[in-house]
């Protein structure tokens, strides 16, 4: 976020305050959440999984909606949230699962599942909140 606000204190400096606001406020804002953070570093880092349960990790949800919000707030009108894919279908994980068939791991489709319906409950709560936001 720090970088983003340094971009649009330059581009004010280069256009000016009107021509950026402009540029930012019909700029499309593309975010990607959850993935790494799953499968990187609570799922592959024993010590994190120990510590933490999945549903402690779908803080990352809160997380999303304080970084859009903050967004909307410097001007972002068009925001594009993904959520996770079906992470136990993802090709390395059916390749470490070869024990099993290669099968999927239902297990992380079923936290993809749960996260990206949080998301799409923080999305519709953010469109009623933010006026003039568009979900995209």
């Amino acid at each position: 976020m720090e970088y983003y606000k340094e971009y649009q204190a330059t581009l004010r400096g280069y256009i000016g305050n009107a021509k950026a606001n402009k540029v930012l406020g019909e700029a499309l804002y593309l975010i990607s959440i959850g993935t790494n953070d799953f499968l990187e570093n609570y799922y592959i880092l024993p010590k994190r999984s120990s510590e933490y349960s999945v549903e402690d990790q779908i803080f990352l949800a809160g997380i999303a909606e304080i970084f859009i919000t903050e967004l909307y707030q410097l001007g972002a009108r068009k925001i594009c949230i993904s959520g996770l894919p079906p992470m136990g279908c993802l090709p390395l994980e059916r390749t470490t699962n070869m024990f099993n068939g290669s099968d999927c791991v239902e297990e992380y489709n079923d936290v993809a599942k749960d996260f990206n319906g949080q998301l799409q409950e923080m999305v519709m709560k953010l469109n009623k909140e933010h006026p003039g936001i568009k979900p995209l």
